[in-house]
């Protein structure tokens, strides 16, 4: 499974009218992406279903970009499988 591709299912989801070419790695959620701290939440909610995991509350708060979620995401994955 594509973290990435996940992480932009989920951005989408949570924010309808966002355009998919804008969400890459480097996009800063707030100002690039207007991703605001409830559907960031929203995010994280459906990225827990999706990968069968839980995601701290501090792990959030350090967020910023689209890749820092990829990042936060195979960092789980890799201490879940490990």
């Amino acid at each position: 499974m594509d973290v990435f591709e996940e992480v932009k299912k989920a951005l989408c989801k949570a924010n309808p009218g966002l355009d998919e070419s804008a969400v890459v790695s480097g996009a800063l959620l707030k100002d690039d992406l207007d991703v605001d701290s409830l559907d960031l939440v929203e995010v994280a909610m459906t990225l827990e279903d999706v990968f069968s995991l839980t995601l701290e509350e501090d792990e959030m708060e350090n967020i910023r970009t689209v890749g820092d979620i990829v990042s936060v995401i195979e960092a789980r994955l890799k201490v879940k499988s490990g």
